[in-house]
């Protein structure tokens, strides 16, 4: 059995995501200092049963005998019904001559629970094969911090599992039962186990309690990491790990310059004056309304908008910049909301919007039951919000619905089409409903999207990650999905997965510099498979010159028309944001043909 001690810190909860799993009980301490427990519970156990919504749950109300306290303990456990005890201890026994805590108070309970909960958990007795238990038992003894896949290998072959599948199939095994970690769906850290996950948090936590990163405002190269962490215990070629799984994590990013970071747990809490210049009045707004907002949300949010954003970053918020407007994304962590505001052209801020609440949307996905309500708030009466899910049921219902409601002793009444119109992207159509009857939805076609298939050199993800949010409003609107090779699923052979994807693909979209001609694998393997796809007409290629490259155009995709326009590169233009959504517009249009062409052919 594996024990975690939670850090307590509110900057350690964004770690609490490689611990929180099903296959685990929680034991969550609480005592009497500070009257805060009944606020502390909520929080600790909504967070708990958005990660792992079924697991057991013990509530220990600690050092009941120095400050004495109870809880609503009928009604915790009506609100969550995961809660199978609740157990009150002291670690000092007066009455007995025995070291302190040898004979506490309710120390036996607590243990016997925890032993009749651990008992219970799923896969407990799950049977391995002898070879199996073998390894597992030599990888839990061992007294390294990691080893490489290869070595892992030779460790299963030498205790009798020769079979590389096997060998996979049991890593995914022992990474569930945290016995040695292995993110084998990335390939930066795929050729690492480690048996020692405390290694791993210990390490984060040092750079994430580091005073003198928290000087720098969270910001750090790869060579600070000697300065920062214990050289024997985390040696110098162990330092990109750490970094790429902090990155995968979504606790910090890379700058384009090469060996740069920045962790947004460790930027200035103080909103700068530049947000003051939102006028909520002026600007298209919407929120999120949290039954817990976990305090890593707003930073995991910065890590994965860092493309949009340039110097306006604190730890609760940030200011984007997209297609000529601009956002303030900011979190009031005791109201327990995201506001957003977005100040620009009219007619395109609701593509920066679409873009805003896909990241959400992506977040709020990882983390189960979290569950926020999404509201909008009124045109010239920004202080009034709407659900936005009320909106859509009052529209499915009827076409012409009205919002109606009491302002400073005012009726205002708004059509519930041009509220959704005012934050969705494109108008809304009617569709038919199971009835029969006309309703109305969001996406401008009913066809099935198209799958569009980003290669690229991995030096070059940061300008796939730029090209990903430009797509947003496509996805939005239905009109594509995409597909990348972090989507690969943990297990899944990647060179297999990869081919099938491609093979599937509607638009191939080619990352083009220096590294991608470089890559054998992009140059030789995909960009074949690619152009073979484009001549037979399966597909449709795109080449997006991302960075100056010597005579692309005698390269066997220098036929074909280029992205941006003219085949300037992105890092040519005035500023980059000009040129993906010159990009993004050449995409949507090549898209619009192909659903309007596989249209026509469905019709005749």
């Amino acid at each position: 059995m594996h024990v975690w001690d939670f850090g307590g810190q509110e900057i350690m909860h964004a770690t609490h995501q490689f611990f929180l799993t099903d296959r685990s009980v929680y034991v969550l301490v609480l005592d009497g200092r500070g009257g805060q427990q009944e606020a502390e519970v909520d929080y600790w156990l909504r967070i708990v049963t958005s990660f792992a919504p079924e697991s057991p749950v013990l509530v220990v109300l600690n050092k009941v005998r120095k400050d004495p306290f109870d809880l609503n303990r009928r009604a915790l456990q009506d609100k969550f019904p995961q809660i199978r005890a609740f157990v009150e201890t002291d670690c000092d026994n007066p009455d007995s001559k025995a070291e302190p805590g040898a004979k506490g108070l309710g120390i036996d309970k607590l243990r016997k629970a925890i032993a009749r909960e651990t008992n219970q958990l799923p896969d407990l007795r799950a049977a391995f094969p002898a070879a199996w238990f073998e390894i597992k038992e030599k990888l839990s003894k061992t007294r390294k911090n990691f080893l490489s896949f290869d070595e892992y290998r030779a460790i299963c072959a030498k205790y009798g599992e020769q079979d590389e599948g096997a060998q996979e199939s049991l890593a995914t095994h022992l990474h569930r039962l945290g016995i040695a970690l292995n993110f084998r769906e990335d390939r930066r850290l795929r050729d690492t186990h480690v048996l020692n996950p405390h290694w791993v948090t210990e390490g984060i936590y040092g750079l994430l309690n580091s005073t003198r990163l928290a000087a720098a405002k969270g910001e750090l190269r790869v060579e600070d990491l000697k300065k920062e962490l214990d050289q024997t215990r985390y040696p110098e070629k162990m330092h990109q790990f750490l970094l790429d799984l902090m990155e995968k994590f979504e606790l910090c990013f890379s700058f384009p310059t090469g060996g740069r970071y920045l962790i947004p747990e460790l930027l200035d809490p103080q909103q700068p004056k530049e947000a003051d210049k939102f006028d909520p009045a002026g600007c298209l707004n919407f929120q999120y309304h949290y039954p817990v907002l976990p305090s890593g949300l707003l930073p995991r949010f910065i890590v994965r908008t860092h493309v949009l954003s340039e110097k306006h970053r604190w730890r609760t918020g940030v200011i984007l910049n997209f297609e000529g407007n601009t956002a303030l994304v900011k979190a009031d962590l005791q109201e327990r909301r995201v506001f957003i505001s977005i100040d620009g052209p009219v007619d395109t801020r609701r593509r920066m919007l679409a873009v805003i609440r896909e990241d959400f949307e992506a977040i709020h996905s990882d983390i189960q039951r979290l569950n926020p309500a999404e509201m909008v708030p009124l045109p010239n009466h920004p202080q009034v919000v709407v659900p936005y899910r009320d909106l859509e049921v009052l529209e499915s219902n009827d076409a012409d619905a009205k919002w109606q409601q009491v302002i400073d002793r005012n009726v205002v009444v708004l059509p519930v089409r041009d509220l959704l119109n005012g934050v969705d992207l494109g108008p809304r159509s009617p569709r038919l409903g199971d009835d029969g009857l006309a309703r109305l939805g969001r996406g401008s076609s009913g066809e099935e999207p198209l799958l569009v298939f980003y290669r690229y050199a991995h030096v070059d993800s940061r300008h796939r990650l730029s090209l990903k949010k430009h797509l947003s409003p496509l996805r939005r609107l239905k009109l594509i999905t995409d597909w990348y090779d972090h989507d690969i699923d943990p297990g899944d052979e990647w060179a297999e997965e990869i081919s099938q994807k491609l093979n599937e693909a509607d638009i191939v979209l080619l990352l083009i510099s220096a590294d991608f001609v470089d890559s054998n694998y992009c140059y030789e393997t995909e960009l074949a498979e690619a152009m073979k796809k484009h001549e037979a007409g399966t597909a449709e290629v795109i080449p997006i010159i991302v960075r100056p490259t010597n005579a692309w155009t005698n390269l066997p995709f220098g036929k074909l028309n280029a992205l941006p326009e003219m085949g300037k590169p992105i890092s040519k233009w005035p500023t980059q944001d000009e040129g993906w959504t010159n990009v993004a517009a050449g995409v949507e249009r090549v898209a619009r043909q192909l659903l309007a062409r596989r249209a026509s052919a469905e019709f005749h």
